[in-house]
């Protein structure tokens, strides 16, 4: 099993080295600035506590138990794992962290939803980039929590608020008494039918200058399907396939299009 979603994912890969785009391919406006602006900026913004704290989670050699990991992980059966090899799976590298700070930053958000804190990594960094958002993260392993807690603490951030655990418990009551989201990023549950439930109640709170972001969406055939079934939203009027990352826009004069384009 382990051997096809390899398989599945580099064979994926490959195809979107040949089929995808660049700004030469792009005729909607909005998207070429996305594009030329956001995407193809690199390099920033780039955190070296944060990035510090990655390189200590890497070497790290206690083990953790792999609570409710979903199929987000290559290591999903295994009761307990050691933080190194969690991390070294489950945190986002350098330049997909950047690239998701930029595409948030771009919509100057005051609220920013998050599912799959994971080790805080991430969380950070998209704090860090918007001091003047609230983020709301979600994560169901209590030790995740406590670490990504005292990351926060040691780097003085205070705009995050993590909603301990299951989603499937925790996301509805939230979005009940929350107004509308600016950016919402999934990262949780890898499976077909939660991907898309957790999508669809997220873009009831979702305005036309809002972006949702999926993760992972060639991880496994359950999440290109997801993926693909959330492109075909009437509220979505732009989605943009970067192989690793999905992002869906809700711009009311935008003409229906989707893009796959390279990072």
């Amino acid at each position: 099993m382990k051997i096809f979603s390899l398989l599945y994912r580099f064979y994926h890969f490959v195809k979107h080295y040949i089929l995808g785009g660049n700004e030469h391919s792009i005729h909607s406006p909005f998207v070429y600035g996305i594009y030329t602006r956001i995407i193809q900026n690199h390099g920033q913004p780039n955190y070296e506590d944060v990035n510090q704290h990655y390189f200590e989670l890497i070497e790290n050699e206690h083990y953790i138990d792999n609570i409710n990991p979903g199929a987000g992980t290559t290591l999903t059966n295994n009761k307990s794992v050691p933080i190194k090899q969690l991390a070294r799976h489950s945190i986002k590298q350098l330049p997909w962290r950047q690239l998701l700070c930029r595409l948030t930053h771009e919509r100057d958000p005051k609220i920013i939803l998050e599912l799959g804190t994971s080790f805080g990594i991430t969380t950070a960094y998209l704090a860090l980039t918007c001091p003047d958002a609230k983020i709301y993260t979600f994560e169901a392993n209590p030790t995740l929590i406590e670490l990504g807690r005292n990351l926060f603490s040691d780097l003085g951030i205070k705009n995050i608020e993590i909603i301990e655990g299951n989603i499937d418990e925790t996301l509805l009551p939230f979005l009940k008494k929350t107004g509308k989201i600016d950016v919402a990023y999934i990262d949780a549950n890898h499976r077909f039918r939660p991907s898309i439930k957790y999508a669809e109640h997220i873009m009831d709170h979702l305005h036309e200058k809002s972006l949702l972001i999926l993760d992972d969406i060639y991880w496994s055939y359950e999440m290109t399907k997801a993926w693909e079934g959330l492109c075909k939203k009437q509220k979505v009027t732009a989605s943009i396939d970067l192989w690793q990352i999905g992002l869906l826009y809700f711009r009311k004069e935008q003409a229906k299009e989707n893009f796959k384009l390279r990072f």
